[in-house]
């Protein structure tokens, strides 16, 4: 890894890599830009103790002895080509308000590609929000595509409601972050929230003004409106799932990390994935900020077929991972332990998958909000993926969404 020389912008203006004694800086910083607090636990964990990296990823912006911007990244082993390459996955990219519309993103970018030129990463990529996907394509990320995220309504009231909340307070994103923390920007194309973030659902009117969901008026009808459509999924659900007898669920309330390698390795898609691994799986689901649970399938109560890993977000349930990865060779299995799973959540608002998830998410009322109707209420952002080579000329810039196997799990927000 080539180091650059710390270079200063301006009379007071360094660029450099971060440092141990730049942590709490850090951690401020991200309080002040994304209008929430994470622990030392969290960082340590996200970057210090990353098994794919030997270093802190991270470029620093600092003015007369403050830290004041940030560009950091999210290691990660993935297949592609049939090989095993170390990606980064840009994220918490901020600079404090006071210091916008300096050109401090565009600097602490240029520097990290310089510092990452010659060897590992061999190719960057993330999912952009909007004010931040700019500054990306101009240093050199190309556009690879869209992804869904399909949403199963569960409470229909409290669904709609959240989905299309337009100030910013309601419903919050698919990362459980909020929606007003996430719609800070600043002008150098830094984005106040994580730099991929996946979902921020948005009411595509000004709020309070045509707008077409109303408040029910009386709240005893709401819920046996709520009784009623519960009542159907779950009637739905069991007649479109075939259940083998010899098939049994065991629920882990901590995800089993050879467990799920050993599911993984039965059927390796050829898409472009995060490498599975029992190191990995036990990394990441280490995350400080997040609680997992996980359903596994079982032919004659030893040998595993199948997993669903979901988390749960304030009042709505995440399906992060499904595996195998190549879906389609366990379809059954999968489906089968999704009706497990939506039964023992009956309780939240509503259930989203993101990508490649499940098999036959129509069969189980999961609407991509690409389509109509979600596409009426939500406003999705923040899923275009977009990538860039480092050097070794591995193609992905040419790939489309196809070519690509993701799960929640692959981006660095879940």
């Amino acid at each position: 890894m080539k180091e650059p020389t710390p270079t200063s912008t301006h009379s007071s203006c360094t660029i450099r890599p971060f440092e141990p004694a730049d942590r709490a800086a850090v951690l401020s910083l991200y309080e002040t830009v994304f209008g929430r607090e994470r622990s030392t636990d969290w960082f340590r964990w996200k970057y210090e103790d990353n098994p794919y990296v030997d270093h802190v990823p991270i470029i620093v912006a600092e003015i007369d002895g403050k830290l004041v911007g940030c560009r950091a990244f999210f290691a990660q082993e993935m297949r592609i080509n049939g090989s095993e390459r170390i990606a980064f996955q840009p994220c918490d990219t901020m600079v404090h308000p006071s210091y916008q519309g300096q050109g401090l993103f565009d600097r602490m970018n240029e520097w990290a590609l310089e510092r990452y030129s010659d060897r590992a990463p061999t190719f960057c990529f993330n999912f952009p929000n909007e004010k931040s996907k700019p500054g990306n394509l101009k240093h050199g990320w190309k556009e690879i595509g869209t992804f869904p995220v399909y949403y199963r309504p569960q409470d229909p009231v409290g669904s709609v409601k959240e989905l299309t909340s337009g100030d910013g307070n309601g419903g919050g994103n698919d990362d459980g972050s909020t929606g007003g923390a996430d719609t800070r920007t600043t002008s150098d194309g830094a984005n106040g929230s994580n730099d991929d973030s996946a979902v921020n659902p948005r009411h595509d009117y000004p709020h309070g003004y045509d707008d077409p969901v109303t408040e029910p008026e009386s709240g005893g009808v709401t819920n046996a409106i709520a009784k009623v459509i519960t009542s159907s999924h779950q009637a739905g659900d069991r007649l479109v799932t075939q259940s083998p007898d010899d098939m049994a669920v065991v629920r882990f309330e901590t995800p089993p990390p050879d467990v799920l390698e050993t599911v993984y390795r039965r059927s390796v898609p050829d898409g472009i994935h995060t490498n599975r691994t029992a190191e990995f799986y036990r990394w990441r689901f280490e995350n400080p900020t997040q609680t997992y649970t996980t359903y596994v399938a079982t032919r004659d109560g030893e040998t595993p077929l199948a997993a669903l890993v979901l988390s749960r977000v304030d009042d709505h349930l995440r399906i992060v991972e499904s595996l195998p990865r190549k879906i389609e060779s366990e379809r059954e299995a999968i489906n089968h332990l999704l009706v497990a799973a939506l039964t023992d959540s009956q309780d939240r608002n509503y259930v989203t998958a993101f990508g490649k998830t499940l098999p036959t998410p129509i069969r189980y009322r999961f609407y991509p909000d690409t389509r109509f109707p979600l596409s009426t209420l939500v406003k999705p952002t923040a899923r275009t993926l977009l990538a860039r080579d480092l050097g070794d000329k591995t193609g992905l810039e040419e790939s489309g969404t196809s070519d690509w196997n993701l799960s929640r799990l692959d981006l660095d927000t879940t």
